[in-house]
């Protein structure tokens, strides 16, 4: 079943692409929140951290990945630096197809929450390409 979201998600990506159809900004973020969701479940983020969220948002699609209780104290104690490393790849990489559908004015943003929903760190994946 999977499998055939991601062939039916994927055939419209490239339709829209090739055709030029995806004009209205919110379909286009749809469409890759949607391929994202593939991406993630192909994919899946390190152990015990878990997708909360994939939603277009502000013109961009956010990824929200909620952190394990270590690594979110950790956070409050330690450098954000490794935390940050860590977002960085969670990032679909530059041949995905969801890069080819979002205008150059779009963002993928990876952000790493608390157990309890709190924003703790954001990465722009458009920077990291």
């Amino acid at each position: 079943m999977l499998f055939l979201a991601f062939v039916l998600t994927m055939g419209a990506v490239m339709y829209a692409t090739k055709e030029g159809t995806v004009t209205n900004q919110g379909t286009g973020l749809k469409m890759v929140a949607g391929r994202l969701a593939v991406y993630y479940h192909e994919t899946p983020p390190p152990a015990g951290w878990a997708i909360a969220a994939i939603q277009p948002r502000a013109g961009e699609v956010w990824v929200d990945l909620i952190l394990p209780e270590d690594k979110a104290a950790g956070i409050y104690h330690d450098r954000r630096r490794p935390l940050l490393d860590a977002l960085r790849t969670q990032c679909p990489p530059k041949t995905d197809a969801a890069w080819s559908v979002l205008l150059n004015t779009q963002d993928i943003e990876i952000r790493g929450l608390s157990p309890t929903g709190k924003a703790l760190a954001a990465v722009s994946c458009r920077a990291v390409r």
